[in-house]
């Protein structure tokens, strides 16, 4: 199951860069980019309130940050529950 979430998320990533660099026609364009900017401030947001205790478990490295903004909670809650 996470890999199908680790993709799902690499396609959202994928689409909002490309929307960035090439922005998609009509109203796909503007709604990507507010889904991309969005999840990215809720993720961004996640990551400073777990941030304390994946630190505690030692995942509080650059990847896991990545992974974060990437998937969420979905990333750093399975880590928390080992």
């Amino acid at each position: 199951m996470k890999k199908i979430n680790q993709i799902v998320g690499l396609l959202l990533l994928s689409a909002f860069v490309i929307n960035l660099v090439m922005p998609f026609p009509g109203a796909w364009g503007p709604g990507v980019m507010k889904v991309g900017l969005i999840l990215l401030a809720v993720h961004t947001i996640e990551f400073i309130v777990v941030f304390k205790k994946l630190k505690a478990i030692g995942h509080a490295t650059a990847i896991d940050l990545f992974w974060t903004l990437l998937l969420g909670f979905v990333h750093w809650k399975p880590l928390l529950k080992k």
